[in-house]
């Protein structure tokens, strides 16, 4: 009975470790487009999960569209569901490979608000889904600490200061990361 116990325990543990441990998706043309467009309202498990056609890849795709879904190019909704059909389709997936369409340029900024996928739901100058930029520097810009603040807020994620739809977190962004998009954002003043 006890060693029926502590089997049952073990496994249990196993599987909370398991699940603790966050997942990614597989290397490949798009991985890094395909996470940050993805994560900006769904778990990564969402995908990992599943095993899909192409066709019902699109139909996903263009319903996610249709629902409202933060803009999304349609170079980038090509690329996103190449590398979806790819890895994770019905057929067997090719090896991981490099991620061909990872950000470029030599803007680390510009690097990290396409890696987060900011851009998915900010402008500098026009409200998207959240705020424009020059409009979040507008309402902290008498606020000395808003830098810290704002950094925080990204890493964490919050709803309620610009209306309901909640801004999702960025645990994997550090501090000092986020400060420094944050103090890019505040320097957007008009």
């Amino acid at each position: 009975m006890r060693a029926a116990s502590a089997l049952t325990l073990a496994v249990a543990l196993a599987a909370l470790a398991t699940a603790a441990v966050p997942r990614e998706l597989t290397s490949g043309p798009g991985a890094g487009l395909t996470a940050a467009r993805c994560a900006i309202c769904h778990d990564l498990e969402h995908i990992l999960r599943s095993r899909l056609s192409r066709g019902e890849w699109e139909d996903v795709l263009a319903n996610m569209r249709q629902r409202g879904m933060p803009p999304l190019a349609d170079d980038e909704q090509r690329v996103i569901l190449d590398y979806l059909a790819a890895y994770y389709g019905r057929d067997p997936a090719p090896p991981a490979a490099p991620d061909t369409f990872a950000a470029g340029g030599g803007d680390p900024v510009a690097k990290m608000l396409d890696a987060h996928a900011c851009n998915g739901c900010h402008t500098v100058d026009r409200k998207l889904v959240g705020p424009a930029f020059r409009d979040i520097a507008a309402k902290y810009a008498a606020d000395a600490g808003a830098a810290a603040r704002l950094a925080a807020k990204i890493r964490s994620g919050g709803a309620g200061a610009w209306g309901d739809v909640p801004m999702p977190p960025n645990p994997k962004l550090s501090e000092a990361d986020a400060l420094a998009l944050a103090r890019w954002v505040l320097d957007r003043k008009q």
